[in-house]
């Protein structure tokens, strides 16, 4: 009888365990898919706003003095440097895990061990994913838009003393 009360509990507890790991790997799936879609929507606004900040430089660039095109076109150059980088550096990593994936098509493998693997590449890039890509991303988000709005500013101050005649 004893036994059987520690089978249960053994039972439950792999029950728990299995379920743990279900839940946490849902969690991973949709973070890695919100990623994505924030990527892909932050990528569309900022070279919207890089566009938009070289019409109004090109509008304005008369008006400033050298000074304010020299500090515009530096906080401008790191802005756009910064998000490249990152955009590299995802680059680097996809191939990475693409290079994994490519494995699990082109190896000779049992079904089985195939979905094994399937699981240990998502895994691990799943974890990347969280541990590493989204707070270099985030890191880098902020200061691409740190210094892109900095030359935002320096323009639109511009444009507004152009309008005010100063």
């Amino acid at each position: 009888m004893a036994n059987d009360g520690m089978n249960d509990f053994a039972s439950v507890d792999a029950e728990m365990k299995r379920r743990d790991e279900s839940i946490r790997r849902h969690l991973a799936d949709m973070q890695a898919s919100t990623f994505s879609h924030a990527n892909s929507y932050v990528t569309v606004v900022v070279f919207g706003s890089y566009a938009g900040m070289f019409a109004v430089w090109s509008n304005v660039k008369d008006r400033l003095s050298a000074d304010m095109t020299y500090w515009t076109g530096m906080l401008i150059a790191i802005s756009m440097m910064s998000f490249v980088a990152f955009e590299i550096f995802k680059m680097i990593i996809l191939s990475r895990n693409m290079l994994a994936v490519r494995k699990l098509l082109i190896r000779d493998m049992s079904p089985e061990e195939r979905d094994d693997l399937r699981s240990e590449v998502s895994g691990k890039a799943n974890i990347f994913l969280s541990r590493v890509i989204i707070p270099v991303w985030i890191a880098a988000l902020a200061f691409t838009a740190t210094t892109g709005f900095g030359a935002g500013i320096l323009l639109l101050t511009a444009f507004i003393r152009g309008l005010a005649k100063i």
